[in-house]
């Protein structure tokens, strides 16, 4: 019998196996993932706003398939319109699903609530509009971020991005550690964690080892994304590999 405990409906922005095997391999016992995708190819702002529609039907697909619990991932259209847009959104949705709705990037702000953080480092992929965004979002929670400065992994950028969307499936972990290592070094500034965004990249890895050599917590978006879903669900699912966040026993602050 399949999903005996809960049936979660992810939305991820792009077409990337590799979010989905995240979230399908640290899967607990008696939980189905129902993956859909939104389908972004570019880091453009117009696409962005324009996927917000397409994220809507796809959670009523979510509800017709029997999911508990809508999950969105993917930034950039929150960064874009600011947490009050977030909320909204998030509660209208799931007025019309009747459904709970996590949302992309609140979720990263209370799990580094929960983690105690009052300042964070803070690693994208982004060019400056949405750096600076994320800067703002997370002063609404009382969190200053000290932005290490978008990741390039060829000196070219595209829109919004300072890596192309579709380059990102060459950024392995190795790449995310040094990048915020070396960020982290450059910063120059005592901070009480790193907080890595975007599950473009292939950040997982590298959670657990910067943690390990730096002595410092660190918050991946997609990590956050699932911990605050299984605390909805009161379900628990401790992971072992990605970090405090994960494998601890922190709790949302509200």
């Amino acid at each position: 019998m399949y999903a005996w405990r809960a049936r979660i409906g992810l939305i991820e922005p792009t077409h990337r196996g590799k979010t989905f095997a995240f979230w399908y391999k640290n899967a607990p016992p008696g939980v189905e993932i129902v993956p859909t995708f939104v389908g972004f190819r570019k880091g453009e702002a117009q696409g962005f706003i324009q996927g917000l529609t397409r994220a809507e039907e796809l959670a009523m697909d979510l509800k017709a398939v029997g999911c508990q619990i809508i999950t969105v991932c993917g930034t950039p259209p929150f960064l874009l319109k600011g947490l009050d847009f977030e909320r909204q959104w998030g509660e209208e949705l799931s007025s019309r699903t009747g459904l709970p709705v996590i949302t992309p990037m609140e979720p990263h702000a209370i799990a580094l609530e929960a983690l105690g953080v009052r300042k964070v480092a803070v690693a994208t992929y982004y060019h400056d509009e949405l750096n600076q965004a994320i800067v703002d979002y997370l002063a609404r929670f009382g969190i200053e971020a000290l932005m290490m400065g978008g990741f390039s992994l060829a000196g070219e950028g595209e829109a919004l991005y300072s890596t192309p969307m579709m380059a990102l499936d060459e950024v392995s972990f190795m790449h995310v550690y040094r990048y915020c290592k070396r960020g982290l070094e450059r910063l120059g500034r005592a901070v009480d964690a790193i907080y890595i965004n975007g599950s473009g990249w292939d950040a997982a890895p590298a959670v657990e080892l910067l943690e390990r050599d730096l002595g410092i917590k660190v918050v991946w978006a997609m990590a956050a994304d699932m911990w605050l879903t299984y605390h909805k669900l009161a379900i628990s699912n401790p992971v072992s590999g990605y970090g405090s966040l994960l494998k601890g026993a922190y709790v949302p602050n509200k």
